[in-house]
């Protein structure tokens, strides 16, 4: 494990890369620091997890292919007890590979080879979506669909849904405007921040993650349609809000 700071600006955060190419390392410790934040470096998936365990990271750049136990695995071990954001390195962009990694929690990806200022752009864009996220106390209600924002919950049919933080954003962008298409642009614009360019691929992974969690008795997944050539509409009605009844880990009704 390799720790370093750099200045000390309020606004700094700390930083775990987790990646096994030295070369890539020093150039993104060097970025990093440079911009005031702190950085630790681990280089396996093994080391990775303890190091996050004991530095409890506020980012965590996450290489895709690890030794010892790859990048997936390691994003589905972090996502069991930290809400930091992931955003994984990749030399991977097969549809499948991506789908594979937002699919164990990551929130964002960037390809390899890729520009750094687009990297940094990424990183502070999650940052700034992290931080500037406030509990909410306003819950949308769409038939069987409830949402409670503050609490970043939703239950459909009386089912908890396992919905990343960008599933979690697009789903309630796409009910706020329940019955009008979105755009994937406007999509993005809610889910990763103003001005930061994404694949609109991301977007059509992640709805199909959406609708994979509204799947079921009784089948939700109608309530997101697709809008060929534009984006997505969401065809539930808003309504009041009823009583919410509480769901416990498993899924079922208490």
């Amino acid at each position: 494990m390799q720790a370093m700071a750099s200045g000390s600006q309020s606004n700094a955060y700390r930083v775990l890369i987790i990646e096994d190419d030295p070369t890539l390392v020093a150039t993104l410790r060097y970025s990093i620091q440079k911009q005031g934040h702190h950085v630790t470096v681990a280089e396996d998936g093994l080391e990775g997890i303890k190091v996050a365990r004991g530095t409890r990271p506020d980012i965590i750049l996450l290489d895709l292919m690890l030794p010892n136990i790859d990048g997936r695995e390691v994003c589905r071990y972090l996502r069991g007890w930290t809400e930091a954001p992931i955003l994984m390195l990749t030399a991977l962009d097969r549809e499948e590979d991506v789908i594979a990694g937002l699919e164990v929690g990551a929130d964002d990806y960037v390809t390899k080879p890729f520009r750094m200022n687009e990297l940094l752009a990424r990183m502070h864009a999650l940052m700034r979506r992290t931080r500037s996220q406030e509990p909410e106390a306003d819950t949308l209600i769409a038939g069987d669909l409830v949402v409670m924002i503050g609490e970043h919950r939703a239950i459909y049919a009386d089912r908890e849904l396992r919905l990343a933080p960008k599933e979690f954003q697009i789903l309630i962008a796409l009910m706020r405007r329940a019955g009008k298409v979105c755009t994937r642009a406007e999509l993005m614009k809610e889910a990763w921040g103003e001005g930061i360019i994404v694949d609109p691929r991301n977007v059509d992974v992640h709805v199909r993650l959406i609708r994979a969690q509204l799947e079921g008795e009784p089948d939700g997944s109608w309530l997101i349609q697709t809008v060929h050539g534009v984006g997505y509409r969401f065809s539930g009605e808003l309504g009041p809000n009823p009583p919410v009844h509480e769901v416990d880990s498993e899924g079922s009704t208490v």
